[in-house]
């Protein structure tokens, strides 16, 4: 049975709330307290935050559906579409793009995921300069292609491979490490899939870890000292992981439950507990080995701070595709008609436990009819379907399918529809106005009370007074012309009295 899809309150999320009280405090600080470990502080970082701040909001703008046969309205609220900081916009990224590697990009053999992971002493090198994670990259990816060309014995075989580096680990820590959604297999120039064998992986991990040391001491990042240390060690603090076993050919969900594992966001909604009155953050997760908990606590201007170290630089692709899943390649087999390699119909489990002298030589099938990247792209509408099994544009009324007749963006004709609709909420500044306070319109001072001065014996007004029961000098406008002949009228005096003020809570 689908569910009911509501649109989101992102004034409600936590991490909003964190935002919106901790975030000018942490700019104000951030120079003395975080940059010595984190670094400055990017101004596209602030811009990510900052679109964060009015993503969803409806005193942003947002656009009008109405029903053509009942007139119901619904209001569809505009989106940051930032990555890797807004929970909503970067899980949409992931739906997406997960499905679309599972689908259309991935072949039809079996897949499997590699986890290429550093020792912590070398893990320093990379929290300032970004840049340097194009050698974890190159020398992840040329290890598992020439491993696989010399245990297959085919020196000229292609990887088909998505790689993503992910920054952070379970409770934010900087831990740079990279995913590797690959076919479990070399193409041949022929285009003939050979499958790889189940095996052990450790001639892998000593590969990667010799090739990486070597780099980092190419590049004059480690001493030959640190170098001749660390490849001296008996637990070296690298690490592979290969998954229990390949997802099957015919496994299509279990390709895209690794593809959104690669895309996955730093951090979770559920696992985050803001506290206002302690003005503290919990942040749950698995067990600790080292502290043996399953939380930490943070500040919320240290919170914001591990949360922003997660966001790349505007420059930095996190995901990139190699080898025959490479933009290149796969334009240049779609332009020549060449076949994508398939694993055959009959048996395919069967064919993942053979030993090596028996690897087979798959066959191919002819290609699939090309579609363009426009068609494959799923839409807004596409995903609430999937996700809330409802489909968003559908009149609770009349069931007719509603119209988008006009996007409100000036400042009065979105004030008018969320107060007729009993959604006004205020407009919000980031960061909140400090003290004396200032007008939310022109942001300048407003003339202070006298018992709001600073003293000793006079507390001063919380941080959220003006979001309370002050009059809005702004609404002047009682009637409002649709353009087409009608207009809406309002009583003169407060369309809301402040009892009939809506309350939102989370039930």
């Amino acid at each position: 049975m689908p569910s009911i899809y509501r649109p989101r309150r992102p004034r409600a999320s936590p991490l909003w709330q964190i935002v919106h009280h901790a975030w000018a405090e942490f700019e104000s600080g951030y120079e003395r307290r975080h940059r010595p470990i984190h670094g400055p502080l990017r101004p596209d970082t602030v811009e990510v935050v900052r679109q964060f701040y009015r993503c969803g909001d409806l005193a942003a703008g947002f656009n009008r559906l109405q029903c053509p046969e009942c007139g119901h309205e619904k209001l569809l609220a505009f989106t940051c579409k930032t990555r890797h900081f807004c929970p909503s916009c970067h899980q949409r990224k992931v739906r997406a793009v997960g499905d679309w590697i599972a689908r259309e990009l991935c072949f039809d053999v079996p897949h499997r995921q590699f986890v290429f992971t550093m020792p912590k002493p070398l893990r320093g090198i990379f929290r300032k300069r970004r840049k340097l994670l194009d050698h974890l990259f190159r020398i992840s990816l040329e290890s598992l292609r020439d491993w696989m060309r010399a245990r297959l014995d085919l020196p000229e075989g292609r990887l088909a491979a998505v790689a993503s580096v992910q920054t952070f680990g379970d409770y934010l820590n900087f831990h740079p490490h990279l995913h590797v959604l690959t076919a479990c297999g070399l193409v041949d120039r022929a285009g003939r899939f050979h499958l790889l064998p189940v095996e052990s992986i450790e001639p892998l991990a000593e590969l990667f870890r010799h090739r990486f040391i070597a780099a980092l001491h190419h590049e004059k990042l480690i001493s030959e000292k640190k170098a001749r240390q660390l490849l001296a060690w008996t637990h070296s603090g690298f690490s592979l992981d290969a998954g229990e076993k390949p997802v099957a050919s015919h496994d299509v969900e279990g390709r895209r439950r690794l593809a959104e594992y690669l895309l996955r966001a730093p951090f979770s909604l559920e696992k985050i507990t803001w506290n206002p009155t302690a003005e503290k953050v919990v942040y749950r997760s698995k067990r600790s080995w080292h502290t043996k908990k399953n939380y930490q606590v943070f500040t919320a201007p240290d919170f914001l701070a591990a949360l922003v170290e997660h966001i790349p630089p505007k420059s930095q692709h996190t995901v990139r595709y190699y080898g025959l899943y490479s933009n290149k390649s796969r334009g240049l087999g779609a332009k020549a008609g060449r076949p994508r390699p398939v694993m055959p119909p009959a048996e395919p489990e069967r064919r993942l436990a053979l030993p090596a002298a028996t690897a087979p030589t798959l066959f191919v099938l002819p290609p699939p009819e090309p579609k363009s990247a426009r068609a494959l792209r799923p839409l807004w509408r596409d995903l609430i379907r999937k996700v809330w099994g409802e489909d968003p544009l559908i009149c609770p009324c009349c069931r007719g399918t509603m119209k988008n007749v006009g996007t409100m963006i000036r400042r009065s004709e979105v004030e008018f529809f969320l107060r007729l609709h009993g959604l006004w909420e205020g407009i919000i500044a980031l960061p909140p106005p400090p003290c004396p306070p200032f007008d939310i319109e022109t942001m300048e001072p407003l003339d202070v009370p006298p018992q709001w001065g600073w003293s000793d014996d006079i507390e001063p007004p919380p941080p959220d007074w003006w979001l309370g029961d002050m009059p809005d000098p702004a609404w002047q406008e009682p009637e409002f012309d649709f353009g087409d002949g009608r207009s809406l009228s309002l009583e003169t005096s407060d369309p809301f009295p402040p009892d009939e003020v809506p309350v939102f809570r989370w039930d």
